[in-house]
């Protein structure tokens, strides 16, 4: 008889477990970490862990850690992840996530549960030439640059906070990120050097791109997609196109709600967009998010209240803008460093308000601190030192004291040539500067080279339809009427009334004051006829946002009066 070979199911058992998928179910509740060093070598002995509720472990040979997260804690859910402890004799710091936030990814199995974490040992000079770690650094220092509260300033600070972050120079970060951004190919890390070197037409063009991509793989990496939008929305901000970075900054908020910086920021580009109701809401939920959290962010809460005060100033609102102002200063001054940026910052804020209000000498009390506290910690050769001494010349020039003011001014724009590129927007911030105070005092000749100066940094950094090109163009118009040049006067300022309709709305505060600019021209020039309807027009713009009562509202009629005063005049 034939017998059938006997079949080994031992060996037929061990080979199907063998080649068939090892799924291996994870713990609900947890949150599985994998920490590499910049080198990819697993490192060991690292105790990690989840800020708030969250529990902590430390890392096994493989790197690996198993951490208990909060109760109630899902799949997607923001987590901040914190190093508790380095290995013995190590100092490491995290690398990525460089905002050491991540997603919760889903519990149904662990290899799709695993969070990659990178660390660096603190003075490790290998890192420098680190792909990770330069568009890591340049992710972080680019976000602190996004949380200034006055964004277009040196990024010096956040430099030197992020190198001190990692035991290394400044020079040396900073060639590395350069270094790093000019092979750049991908859209997101291209965006993320140009917006590093302050080239925000092309970090706007490739942010936005990414966002694009990423938003096919949101299932997969809500991070991703957020981190694109908010940088977009900083970039933005930055080009002047505050209407495009409210949107991009909604996004991000769509994904990350808990951010109340960036909360803030969508107000402010809201607030600069002439959007003022909608500016409001998020403007006071940053604040009264950083005021309700259980641990307040002091720095985060003065930010937000210099944003929010920024909605009553631009309103003509004054005492409210003070109020917040005074209260933000007082917040720095008790909780911050006295030498904090933000405390300088703040108390030029105020003094700025307080000079609008026409308190000089409280104003000038106030710069004179800035200045000192921006000379004692940037250094006498900043750019922040700088900044301080222009906000001064610009209260001695409405004061009359054009003999104190224009060394203020000129020392300010010396300093910034020899500090930032040759077409940064703030050196034609500074050559204005300088064109105010000769013009004020009849040089206009001589005035109007700083101005055009400026004109052009700005167009070619800016583009030609950035609303500081506006102001730019209305600056030179006004030396123009002094020498009767009525017809290029008036182009300017059409061109200007252009370009706040197409960026800011045809019914935008700004689209109010070029249009009682290119008025005046007109009337200067004796066309009275075609400046009595951009006046009226100003005049509807401003009662509608400023008010009725608004001080500019009120100029506005007071212009209109003296203009029907001439017409009547000339009537035979």
């Amino acid at each position: 008889m034939h017998h059938s070979p006997r079949l080994d199911f031992t060996l037929f058992l061990a080979t199907l477990l063998w080649i068939g998928p090892a799924v291996t179910w994870a713990e609900s509740g947890v949150l599985v970490i994998r920490v590499k060093d910049v080198h990819r070598q697993p490192i060991a002995g690292l105790q990690i862990g989840v800020e708030g509720d969250g529990g902590s472990a430390t890392t096994g040979d493989d790197g690996k850690a198993r951490i208990a997260l909060a109760k109630d804690t899902k799949e997607n859910s923001w987590v901040s992840l914190q190093i508790l402890k380095s290995p013995r004799g190590k100092d490491m710091v995290m690398v990525s996530p460089w905002d050491y936030k991540t997603t919760v990814p889903s519990f149904k199995n662990e290899s799709g549960n695993v969070v990659e974490v990178v660390v660096v040992q603190r003075g490790d000079r290998s890192a420098l030439e680190n792909n990770t770690f330069a568009k890591a650094v340049a992710q972080k220092i680019n976000k602190a640059n996004a949380l200034k509260i006055d964004k277009q300033l040196d990024s010096q600070a956040s430099l030197t906070a992020v190198a001190k972050l990692y035991g290394l120079s400044s020079i040396d970060i900073d060639k590395a990120i350069r270094a790093w951004g000019s092979s750049a190919r991908d859209p997101y890390e291209s965006g993320i050097a140009a917006l590093y070197a302050q080239n925000y037409q092309k970090a706007s063009a490739e942010l936005g791109e990414s966002l694009k991509q990423r938003e096919a793989n949101l299932i997969s990496n809500q991070k991703a997609v957020a981190d694109a939008a908010g940088f977009l929305g900083a970039s933005l901000y930055l080009e002047g196109k505050y209407r495009d970075s409210a949107v991009a900054y909604q996004r991000y908020l769509q994904l990350r709600p808990d951010d109340m910086g960036s909360t803030s920021d969508l107000g402010l580009s809201l607030l600069l967009a002439g959007d003022y109701a909608a500016a409001e809401f998020p403007l006071r939920r940053a604040v009264s998010g950083v005021e309700n959290s259980p641990a307040p962010d002091n720095k985060l809460l003065v930010f937000g209240l210099n944003n929010l005060a920024s909605l009553p100033r631009v309103m003509g609102q004054d005492a409210e803008a003070e109020a917040l102002f005074r209260r933000a200063l007082n917040i720095a001054q008790k909780t911050l460093s006295p030498d904090d940026e933000a405390v300088a910052t703040t108390m030029n804020n105020l003094a700025v308000c307080l000079k609008t209000e026409g308190k000089f000498d409280e104003a000038e009390e106030l710069y004179r601190q800035a200045v000192e506290i921006d000379k004692r910690v940037s250094g006498p050769n900043s750019v922040n030192a700088a900044n301080s001494q222009y906000n001064l010349g610009r209260l001695l020039l409405a004061k009359g004291d054009y003999v104190r003011a224009e060394p203020l001014f000129r020392r300010a724009l010396e300093i910034v040539e020899q500090t930032l590129p040759p077409n940064h927007p703030y050196l034609a911030e500074c050559l204005n500067g300088v064109g105010s105070v000769l013009e004020a005092e009849g040089h206009v000749t001589e005035a109007e080279s700083f101005y055009r100066r400026g004109l052009e940094i700005d167009e070619k950094t800016l583009g030609r339809d950035h609303p500081r090109v506006a102001i730019d163009l209305m600056s030179i118009a006004s030396l123009l009427v002094h020498e009767r040049i009525y017809v290029e006067a008036k182009l300017l300022c059409q061109r200007a009334v252009d370009i706040y309709e197409t960026r800011l709305g045809r019914d935008h505060p700004d689209t109010a004051l070029a249009l009682n600019n290119l008025a005046t021209v007109l009337g200067a020039s004796g066309d009275y006829n075609g400046a009595e309807p951009l006046l009226e027009r100003a005049l509807e713009i401003d009662e509608k946002t400023l008010g009725p009562h608004n001080l500019r509202t009120e100029q506005i009629r007071t212009n209109i009066a003296l203009l029907q005063r001439e017409m009547s005049l000339q009537k035979p």
